[in-house]
């Protein structure tokens, strides 16, 4: 913000002046009906006493009426869509809309185009779209949206607000971990060519060994699977890997089975990261090290990036944290 410049209140600034929540302040702004009216006289008056406007897109949301937010996506069961979709959905109830969900059958245009045609046609104020591949990226920027929307995706370049982790930070924590460990010679086994995360993570990776002067002694490419994992951990210790960043915990288990029929132990002869901290991670043969990502977090994000008054485009970045369990130890001697 420039100097001397006034920063616009916002939602948020109008909640903590009327002492409620911004969920409420959102709902109150909806005419959402469980808004009690001694509740409303008091976010009135703080709108009131704040001088607060609305912008565009919120403006757009209190005009409409039928208080539902669309969500499109791929067809997954993988931990992090389906938990990111839930808390998508509990943010939109708490603040008194309803979600419609539709999969896109591939990430062509025309099919993202059918997606988005059916969740206009069921009269969604916004939408949150939860873009995997640069494909699906790519076709979204060729089609009209018509509404306010927010994408699931790091790069920020759809023509709409984005919330997302930040995936390169997450491959240089994992990076930074094993260096500190005193390994100097990495691997990487990364997730599918096409997948926006999985190359986000591959250049967090090769980023960060560069700065480090360590050794990338090489990247295979996996397809998420644990299967994947375990067919191409088998070749990458043939190699000589003793230090992997594995771009999802699916892979990192696959790769600990690799190790088991080597005759390697983890971590006495093997490190491993992986990534994500799906609820097993713990519980895996060798409790896995592994990037956390918040991906409840994300889905508040989405609802809040959607509903709360904000000037211009919003590409907000969620740091994820490493959680150091029993797969990574110093190299042996």
């Amino acid at each position: 913000m420039a100097e001397g410049a006034v920063r616009r209140p916002n939602i948020r600034d109008v909640a903590a002046r009327a002492g409620v929540s911004y969920q409420t302040v959102s709902r109150a702004l909806n005419g959402h009906p469980n808004v009690r009216p001694e509740t409303l006289a008091k976010v009135e008056a703080a709108i009131v006493e704040l001088g607060f406007r609305p912008n565009a897109a919120a403006r757009a949301l209190v005009r409409r009426s039928s208080r539902t937010i669309g969500l499109l996506t791929l067809p997954t069961t993988d931990y992090g869509p389906q938990t990111q979709a839930i808390a998508i959905e509990t943010a939109a109830r708490d603040a008194g809309y309803r979600i419609v969900l539709t999969n896109a059958a591939s990430t062509s245009v025309d099919d993202l185009a059918a997606g988005l045609r059916f969740l206009r046609e069921t009269s969604v104020d916004a939408l949150v779209v939860s873009v995997a591949e640069t494909s699906m990226l790519e076709a979204l920027a060729q089609l009209s949206v018509g509404v306010p929307y927010v994408t699931l995706e790091p790069t920020g370049l759809a023509f709409g607000h984005s919330v997302a982790i930040d995936q390169r930070v997450g491959a240089r924590l994992a990076v930074e971990h094993l260096a500190g460990l005193g390994h100097r010679r990495l691997w990487h086994l990364r997730g599918p060519d096409g997948s926006i995360d999985a190359g986000a993570r591959a250049r967090g990776f090769a980023e960060r060994t560069g700065e480090l002067g360590l050794a990338s002694e090489g990247t295979m490419v996996g397809d998420w699977s644990a299967d994947s994992g375990y067919a191409i951990g088998r070749r990458m210790l043939a190699d000589g890997a003793r230090a992997v960043v594995v771009a999802n915990d699916q892979m990192a288990l696959g790769l600990m089975h690799a190790c088991r029929d080597a005759g390697l132990s983890v971590p006495g002869d093997v490190s491993i990261v992986g990534f994500d901290d799906v609820p097993e991670a713990a519980h895996y043969p060798t409790a896995l090290t592994t990037v956390r990502q918040e991906f409840e977090q994300v889905g508040t994000a989405a609802m809040r990036v959607l509903l709360d008054d904000l000037a211009g485009l919003v590409h907000l970045r969620i740091p994820p944290v490493l959680i150091e369990r029993g797969s990574t130890a110093a190299p042996a001697a």
